[in-house]
Parts: C-alpha cells; sequence; structure tokens
C-alpha cells in the first residue's frame, strides 16, 4: 500500500510539471508562463501554436523562471494563450526557452545554449535592489 502511495505521488509530481500540469500551477506561474507563451509566439511562432511543455529551472528568491514552449497540433492564432486542446508535438521545431527575470521576458530558440544559460546565469547573480536609507531598518512614525 506504501509503495502504491509514493509510486502516485511520484505521478503527480512529475504531471504538475508538464504541459498537461499547467492547471495545477499557481496563478503567479501561470501568469509567468502566459507571457512566455505571448512572447515565443510573437518572436519565434510560424505555422504552429507554441504553449507550455514544462519549467526547466524557477529561483523564487532571484524572481527567475524558465520554461520550454514546443510547438502543438493547433494553428497559430492570436490570442496567444495556454490551449489545453492543442497537443505539443516533442520533435517539431521551433522548441523555445524563456527566461522570466525581474519581470523582464526574454525568448531563445532552444538550440540557443548558450544564450540561455548566460541570460540564466546573468539573472541568477543581479543583486536585489530594495529601496531604502541604506541601513535596512524602518522607523515607525
Amino acid at each position: 500500500m506504501r509503495g502504491s502511495l509514493l509510486l502516485l505521488s511520484a505521478l503527480l509530481l512529475l504531471e504538475s510539471t508538464d504541459g498537461n500540469g499547467y492547471d495545477q500551477l499557481s496563478q503567479h506561474d501561470t501568469d509567468i508562463i502566459d507571457k512566455a507563451i505571448k512572447a515565443a509566439n510573437e518572436g519565434h511562432g510560424k505555422t504552429k501554436h507554441l504553449d507550455f511543455d514544462s519549467i526547466l529551472t524557477v529561483n523564487y528568491d532571484k524572481r527567475m523562471f524558465n520554461v520550454l514552449l514546443k510547438p502543438t497540433t493547433c494553428d497559430r492564432t492570436e490570442p496567444f494563450v495556454h490551449r489545453k486542446e492543442c497537443k505539443i508535438q516533442n520533435k517539431a521545431k521551433p522548441q523555445v526557452s524563456c527566461v522570466d527575470c525581474r519581470g523582464e521576458m526574454t525568448c531563445f530558440l532552444l538550440r540557443e545554449q548558450e544564450k540561455i544559460k548566460q541570460t540564466v546565469h546573468k539573472c541568477l547573480h543581479l543583486r536585489s535592489h530594495i529601496a531604502g536609507d541604506g541601513t535596512g531598518i524602518t522607523l515607525a512614525k
């Protein structure tokens, strides 16, 4: 029985990170993914709709989110949003990696691995800017 529960938990975890798990993601995550879908289709979409396939990397502390988008069976039409009825075509091109760094979306073809790595690295090493007087102390007035 414990083995069955463990297997079921693992399957649910895997499903939550692929295109079929879009509906299980938080509103924050789906907002970023929708932004990526729009950017990828506008910049790299050809005849087929590009849609969410999986989350590649996330660092919530650094506000970095990297997703993979792939062509689907659906034709490319606006609005560019997640479309449940479209099936991902795993081997079709173009495949696009979109990196959201602190609200700024950048998308590259998946074959541009060096550019993707540089963008992720740069985002993860940006310092957070917090407004204040530099002391880190806020005084009540």
